[in-house]
């Protein structure tokens, strides 16, 4: 298995794609990084999942040795399309859900975890999000998101880590 862009292994690249354990949230984004997936998005991608991951354990929402919950999935997906289509504008926040929703529709991924999937793609810049409605809301795994993203994509070029 792998994606098309730059000849990257999928099995190589995407430790967190292996991680997903809902097999139609896993169809979904690996066609949807054989769609327009690059090797630098996916290291990106996995550094900010790396971040969130760490959050969601200090916090004690996700505990090794338990069953991972299916939202889990839905972060993992979010974390790794996150940067496929957002380029600094506005609109292109809501480019993956125009773009890969027939994607997951074929894939036949369950409506509520698309959704979730795009909405927390749509909030990664948290307070900065300039429609109030996709802000993440304080306390949950979606704000958490937004701060892995701020994190790789913004403050960790200020700042060495």
């Amino acid at each position: 298995m792998s994606f098309n862009i730059d000849k990257v292994e999928l099995e190589e690249a995407g430790r967190h794609w292996r991680a997903i354990i809902t097999p139609e949230v896993k169809d979904f984004v690996k066609r949807a990084l054989d769609l327009r997936g690059s090797k630098k998005q996916v290291e990106e991608a996995n550094k900010m999942l790396d971040l969130l991951l760490a959050m969601l354990r200090k916090r004690k929402q996700i505990v090794e040795g338990v069953p991972q919950p299916v939202w889990v999935d839905v972060m993992l997906a979010a974390g790794l399309l996150h940067n496929l289509y957002y380029e600094d504008t506005v609109t292109s926040l809501f480019m993956a859900r125009e773009k890969l929703q027939p994607i997951a529709d074929a894939c036949n991924v369950p409506g509520n975890a698309a959704y979730s999937i795009f909405q927390a793609i749509e909030c990664q810049l948290g307070d900065d999000t300039p429609i109030e409605s996709c802000r993440p809301i304080p306390s949950t795994p979606n704000e958490l998101f937004a701060w892995a993203c701020w994190f790789v994509h913004e403050y960790s070029k200020e700042v060495r880590l």
